[in-house]
């Protein structure tokens, strides 16, 4: 299977994976096996299916001609509610050669409105969905009647004289069989609401849709499911005398179950019930807006899923505090399953979101936090609750020698404080005096202060420092690690200490923010000076009161060898075929900026993340076979510093058992029974010269019900800097691959 995905990925050109990737949207996919199927069920009514697939192809050639966003057109997003013109106009119009002229038309309309409400929307943060099908559709329909040859379809006998015409006696008897084949009614009600989504009305089209969407996604599913379960107990209550028609139930209600439930949302049991809320807001929009557009003849067509899903999506944007319950998708990957799996595999300072900033600790050697986020101390309260106050202690947690009478007599004073992210200086406190020990200066709260922008909406202040040591001034670019003043006792500070805080805006004194440190270690020990193995390395995370923490060293030869910037290219050799063309593999950027590694004969991609004390994949795209596959679960969590090691999350893709894998898909939202690992040791001692090989050994474990098994063993080889061997495997069926740096 990975091989024939592999050669289908390098040959099938890009043109042709865009056409079918339009299909897969329909579901929020880029699953081609549920692209295939739904090919095939579109055809159930020929001349709509030819009608769709000319429609898409028109789209995406105009999207590719106009030079419109490439990874858009790429992922179909531009091309399939031009698909769903041309699925939905033969339901209304005579074929003919005028029908299609107005599908070339139509599909023209929908990729241009699909474009600029993209723009528009996309700006917000917010999906345009299938938005411009509708205005694209009632502008074709309101103007059709003024062409005479554009005569209005008459389903029944149209059908079966396509039929007719393209299998004889043989294909109408064998579709008279088929449309009167005895299905369960709640069975067939379902599937022909899912074969709606495709403006088709048939059972069996529906069983090839049900099929490819589990195919694709459990979760999706089972949301599906859901959704239809919803609708009928809606129903029974409201007294209503039969379900809503199919197209109704399928491209309204399910498709907005979906979407607000485990597309847009990271799949949980809140996003199940956020999933059911959406049902009755749907039926209420569907009641009102379809008898208030028959006024004017037209269609509600799947304008209440738009506007259902717009909204639910809209509120949760409009969050102060976003909470942990419904979280929205930070980047898409176009599966529930992998949405949720990628947010359980990742460090929480992930959650801060694209837009997040490293930050390190602001000081040199070990310092204790002596008040940390909201625990009851002096200070930090309320909306000034989320800071840290830190300050240096000897092996008996004193802060201070001799009689700690004087400033000088505290470790912490005069020491430097440094910058802990990029940044420019904004506001800069200087002039005010240092305390006596004991007293505090409330007039002047913060004391010397100096606040850094990081990014937009995103600065740190830095209080209490010595008068008249700071080294910038307002405007100044600083660099991560820049010495800007000095530890001192000014302020409301009856000791010398450093405080620091994240907050949204430059002013001294703002509402300060959760916000995660990029890395550190940490020790609970009394003593500053403790052995490496009592520390722990954490990531994304904030300092525990009373832990003694520092910024763990450097490992430069890993740091150096894991430097892939854009443009790198890796020339990757397997070992026993030395003159054979070796892969090539590079690195890109997204539209989001994120990097990429991309292998160009396979075609597979694996996205990773970089700061000074890590490098760590946080996707992968593409077949298991592939070497990049290999590589992408031999360094998938690579600390760049010294320090102890342990065993960090993987995403549950890695689960190689179909029915292992499937089952726990399908309780993922609420439960996990299967905990896949990455473990990953190097030597005790690391080598003090840097051209000495320094081996990296990796397992990739997956834990169930007391089990343990090894899906991958490997040993990645660094030498000089650079990346030189992987070894995945032991005996003769080992695979080994030598690196080298592409010109």
């Amino acid at each position: 299977m990975t091989d024939v995905f592999s050669v289908s990925s390098k040959k099938m050109p890009a043109y042709f994976r865009a056409i079918l990737h339009s299909y897969s949207m329909l579901f929020f996919s880029q699953h081609r096996g549920l692209a295939a199927l739904l090919v095939v069920a579109s055809f159930g009514r020929p001349w709509a299916g030819a009608a769709g697939l000319g429609a898409a192809a028109l789209a995406v050639a105009g999207a590719r001609l106009g030079g419109f966003r490439r990874d858009y057109t790429d992922l179909g997003a531009y091309s399939f509610n031009a698909l769903l013109v041309g699925l939905a106009l033969p339901l209304f119009l005579a074929p003919g050669w005028a029908l299609g002229a107005l599908v070339v038309v139509g599909a023209g309309l929908a990729l241009l409105l699909s474009v600029a409400l993209g723009g528009w929307l996309g700006g917000r943060g917010l999906p345009f969905l299938s938005l411009p099908f509708v205005l694209v559709m009632w502008l074709l329909l309101l103007g059709a009647g003024s062409w005479p040859a554009l005569a209005p379809a008459e389903p029944g006998a149209y059908w079966l004289n396509d039929l007719y015409a393209v299998g004889g006696p043989r294909l109408v008897a064998l579709a008279s069989w088929a449309g009167d084949y005895p299905w369960p009614p709640l069975l067939a009600t379902y599937l022909r609401a899912l074969s709606a989504v495709l403006l088709q009305d048939s059972a069996w089209a529906g069983l090839l849709v049900a099929a490819g969407l589990l195919w694709q996604s459990r979760i999706a599913f089972s949301l599906s499911v859901l959704a239809f379960i919803g609708v009928e107990v809606i129903h029974a209550l409201g007294g209503a005398a039969s379900t809503p028609e199919a197209y109704n139930l399928g491209a309204n209600y399910i498709v907005a179950a979906v979407a607000v439930g485990g597309v847009f949302v990271v799949p949980s049991l809140a996003s199940y019930g956020w999933a059911l809320l959406s049902l009755p807001v749907t039926a209420v929009l569907l009641g009102g807006l379809a008898p208030l557009l028959a006024k004017a003849g037209l269609p509600a067509l799947s304008l209440p899923f738009c506007l259902t899903s717009l909204l639910f999506l809209y509120v949760l944007l409009l969050r102060e505090t976003p909470g942990r319950w419904l979280v929205l998708v930070p980047m898409q990957r176009y599966s529930p399953e992998a949405n949720l799996y990628a947010q359980l595999a990742q460090p929480p300072g992930a959650s801060a979101g694209l837009g997040y900033v490293p930050l390190a600790l602001p000081f040199l050697g070990a310092w204790r936090c002596t008040q940390g986020y909201t625990d009851g101390g002096p200070t930090h309260q309320g909306a000034w609750g989320q800071a840290l106050d830190f300050a240096i202690t000897d092996a008996d947690g004193r802060t201070y020698h001799g009689a700690g009478q004087a400033l000088s007599d505290y470790y912490c004073y005069n020491k430097p404080v440094l910058a802990p992210a990029d940044g420019v200086v904004e506001e800069v406190v200087q002039h005010v005096e240092d305390n006596a020990i004991g007293e505090v200066n409330t007039r002047q709260n913060w004391g010397n202060t100096i606040v850094l922008r990081h990014a937009p909406g995103v600065y740190s202040q830095l209080s209490h420092l010595r008068a008249h040591s700071a080294r910038v001034r307002p405007g100044d670019a600083v660099r991560r690690g820049d010495v800007l003043a000095a530890c001192g006792s000014s302020g409301r500070s009856p000791e010398p200490h450093l405080h620091f805080q994240v907050q949204a805006t430059p002013a001294i004194g703002s509402p300060t923010l959760a916000y995660p440190l990029a890395h550190f270690l940490e020790s609970l020990a009394p003593c500053p000076c403790q052995p490496l193995g009592t520390e722990q390395l954490y990531y994304g995370a904030v300092p525990q009161l009373g832990s003694v923490v520092r910024t763990p060293p450097a490992q430069p030869q890993l740091s150096q060898a894991l430097h892939l910037p854009p443009g790198y290219r890796l020339a990757v050799q397997l070992a026993a075929a030395p003159t054979a063309p070796p892969q090539q593999w590079e690195v890109f950027t997204d539209a989001y900026n994120a990097r990429y590694l991309r292998c160009h004969q396979t075609g597979a991609v694996a996205y990773f993340e970089q700061d000074e004390g890590l490098f760590r994949f946080t996707a992968y795209y593409g077949p298991r076979q592939a070497w990049l596959y290999k590589f992408y679960l031999a360094a998938y969590w690579v600390p760049l510093v010294e320090a102890p090691l342990r065993a960090v999350p993987l995403p549950l893709t890695v689960v190689r058992s179909l029915w292992l894998g499937w089952l726990q898909d399908l309780v993922a939202p609420f439960y996990r029974f299967v905990r896949p690992t990455f473990e990953l040791s190097r030597p005790a001692t690391l080598p003090g010269l840097a051209g000495r090989p320094l081996p990296l050994r990796s397992r990739v474990v997956v834990a169930y019900w007391g089990r343990r098994r090894f899906v991958q063993e490997a040993t990645l080889t660094v030498s000089e800097g650079a990346l030189t061997a992987l070894t995945v495997g032991q005996g003769p069926a080992a695979l080994h691959l030598t690196f080298a740096a592409a010109i």
